[in-house]
């Protein structure tokens, strides 16, 4: 079997968790994978305005970004595709969760995020998650011209509690969808939207089918596009959830185990080699 299209997530998956990778072992992968004719997608909860800072020119134009888990598509500098909430969804979700402590949301129309705490401990954890940010002191306040493709929460509180409240945004709310991420965070999207959604983009785009699709993920928010991949991919470090819904499973994001499995696609004829990650073993 032939693969055609890898997807790739980014924060704990791609990135250590210093968020660094190996930039010029990540080059010659790529330079291979594209001399194969491969499109390589760094599909991430991160909107598109933090993706692009992790790559130099020459890889920005090389890489497809979807960003805002999916919902923001973008190559060589020209958005292809964005699926957005709606204002009164958006608006309703930020007052629902003002009833709660420790929830603290954003929102991103993709090139940019807004935030309204002007202080803090949790501007700078969105400072790390975002390049481009504006503050405004309620969401009401965003132009309406721009789309609102992903709310973004910061959670004070533990991963279960967190799966809760995505439970319960889901139920409320009938045009949304909402899923965990790492870090503590929950995003919030377009029902018809997801990593997912982003993966069949391109691979009807490009006439690719899922048995030509690789995917690699630690988080809940990945789990639509492992539904859309042949070889879907957790890491060790992922969250026991999502390890449910892939077939395989590879070493953790310190250990760079993303490049390490391209390395040995790049070097093998057929995919033979996952044999060994299978979950299952079969």
């Amino acid at each position: 079997m032939t693969i055609k299209l890898i997807a790739i997530d980014m924060d704990e998956t791609f990135l250590r968790t210093d968020k660094t990778y190996d930039v010029s072992r990540f080059k010659r992968v790529l330079t291979a994978l594209l001399e194969r004719d491969i499109i390589v997608c760094i599909a991430s909860g991160n909107s598109f305005h933090k993706l692009e800072a992790y790559f130099d020119q020459e890889d920005r134009d090389r890489l497809y970004f979807a960003g805002d888990n999916g919902n923001y598509i973008v190559r060589n500098q020209k958005l292809l595709h964005a699926l957005a909430i709606e204002p009164a969804t958006m608006l309703s979700i930020e007052n629902f969760l003002d009833e709660f402590d420790g929830f603290h949301p954003n929102v991103s129309i993709g090139e940019k995020t807004y935030f309204r705490e002007t202080s803090g401990t949790e501007l700078e954890v969105v400072k790390r998650y975002n390049d481009n940010i504006e503050i405004i002191n309620h969401f009401s306040e965003i132009p309406s011209a721009e789309q609102a493709v992903k709310i973004a929460i910061h959670s004070e509180k533990a991963l279960h509690e967190n799966k809760t409240m995505a439970r319960i945004i889901i139920e409320r709310y009938d045009d949304v969808t909402s899923v965990t991420s790492g870090d503590g965070w929950l995003d919030v999207y377009h029902r018809d939207g997801g990593k997912g959604a982003s993966i069949r983009y391109l691979q009807d785009k490009y006439n690719i089918s899922s048995d030509e699709t690789m995917a690699f993920g630690d988080s809940l928010n990945d789990s639509s596009m492992m539904h859309e991949a042949l070889y879907s991919v957790s890491m060790g470090n992922a969250d026991p959830d999502l390890v449910a819904d892939t077939h395989y499973q590879i070493g953790n994001n310190n250990d760079q185990a993303v490049l390490d499995i391209l390395e040995q696609l790049l070097a093998n004829d057929s995919m033979a080699f996952m044999k060994k990650f299978r979950r299952d073993k079969r």
